[in-house]
């Protein structure tokens, strides 16, 4: 039978797990809530330079053996950053998952941090970046927090940082954000599979220590939207575009009723957009909606892509569709549907439900049930999806991003 447990650490540590008996594997994260938007302006990609660097030596371990001594089992190592956390997982046997709690723990609180190891470090972000900038995609949906936000807002930093911050960044300025961020109140530990909850504690507790931190709030600065915002990209062969909003943080109940809005909108090839714009207009490839719920407020969207040429008729097919738009008792049913289903599809990857319960435990304080997340689906009324419409999408609303060879584009 399938279990969900969560303990508080007295170190502040939050471990929650899901046993699956029948499991052949066990996936595990360790979350730090610390993230692009916790960076001031001169620290920008510090968090992403951490993660990083600890790869490259710890007290106990050299760079090759932390990963070998997972990937040598058949495990995965590897580790992100977001605009909200930092975070390191490995997806291990599960006879292998006391090891996996090792490296992990050695990583976040072992670094070495050598200067050496920095500066070599350093030129393989600024690849990354490069990288980065080569894709339109990415590249677009990262002006597009500027666009909503404004450029000065924590959300709108650039989560790699830029060639100029990531060269400035020293050693002693990383140690020190390491110092003050990383510490035991912000870490979550997450495992999904074969995993004893009561042992996983005692793991935990023993290996991350009780670093306790003085935990601040978050602050936004006003907001200062860009109504329409064109970033020249004349290489290019089409226009990268995303028509967006802001929404609601991720523990808000209103995000169920624009979920289904967004199935609705641009959810598959049985969508609105991509039967308007794709299946009858032929003016795209892809065009779908998208939404992002973060700690304090959320970002609604639609993105597409197209030629230069039909780029004016696809905004206006859009704006259209928006004015227009009216949802019925059966679209809304057949939306709900398809949520829960693709919900449920998506839980058959243990890495996907870990992700999910250390998000439910970061933004709520604990996991609502797959039964109960299911159920708020279905309760969501054609009155309230009416009300997330006639509340948001309005094309006055949106804001407007684009990305490619225009450089006079109207919304």
């Amino acid at each position: 039978m399938i279990s969900y447990k969560k303990t508080v650490l007295p170190s502040g540590v939050t471990v929650s797990s899901e046993n699956i008996p029948t499991a052949l594997s066990t996936v595990i994260g360790i979350y730090i809530t610390t993230g692009s938007r916790d960076e001031d302006e001169n620290e920008a990609g510090i968090s992403h330079f951490i993660e990083h660097s600890v790869f490259k030596g710890t007290k106990k371990r050299k760079e090759r053996e932390i990963s070998t001594e997972i990937e040598s089992r058949g495990g995965i190592l590897n580790a992100s950053t977001s605009k909200e956390w930092t975070s390191f997982y490995a997806h291990v046997l599960p006879e292998e998952l006391g090891r996996a709690i090792d490296v992990l723990s050695d990583l976040i609180k072992n670094p070495l941090f050598r200067k050496e190891d920095l500066d070599r470090e350093r030129l393989v972000i600024q690849e990354e970046i490069k990288r980065f900038y080569d894709s339109p995609e990415d590249l677009l949906f990262f002006y597009t927090f500027s666009s909503i936000f404004g450029k000065d807002h924590p959300l709108s930093s650039p989560i790699l940082g830029t060639p100029e911050s990531v060269k400035r960044l020293t050693q002693e300025e990383i140690k020190n954000f390491w110092e003050q961020n990383w510490t035991t109140d912000k870490m979550f530990v997450s495992a999904v599979g074969r995993v004893n909850h009561r042992k996983l504690c005692n793991q935990a507790a023993e290996k991350l220590g009780d670093k306790r931190g003085n935990a601040s709030g978050r602050t936004s600065s006003s907001e200062e939207r860009t109504r329409i915002n064109i970033i020249s990209k004349p290489e290019l062969n089409h226009e990268y575009v995303a028509l967006t909003l802001q929404s609601f943080p991720y523990n808000n109940q209103e995000r169920f009723p624009l979920l289904v809005c967004g199935s609705i909108l641009g959810s598959g090839m049985s969508s609105r957009l991509f039967q308007k714009l794709r299946q009858e207009m032929a003016l795209v490839y892809d065009v779908s909606a998208f939404g992002e719920f973060f700690s304090d407020t959320g970002v609604f969207g639609i993105y597409f892509s197209t030629d230069k040429d039909k780029l004016r008729k696809t905004l206006d097919a859009i704006r259209e569709l928006l004015n227009s738009l009216n949802f019925s008792q059966r679209e809304v049913e057949i939306a709900k549907e398809r949520l829960k289903g693709n919900i449920v599809i998506s839980l058959e990857n243990n890495t996907n439900r870990m992700v999910r319960n250390a998000k439910e435990e970061i933004y709520q304080g604990r996991r609502i049930s797959i039964p109960l997340l299911l159920s708020r689906i279905e309760n969501v009324k054609l009155s309230e999806v009416r009300e997330i419409k006639n509340q948001l999408l309005n094309p006055k609303n949106f804001v407007l991003t684009a990305l490619g060879r225009s450089d006079n584009v109207s919304w």
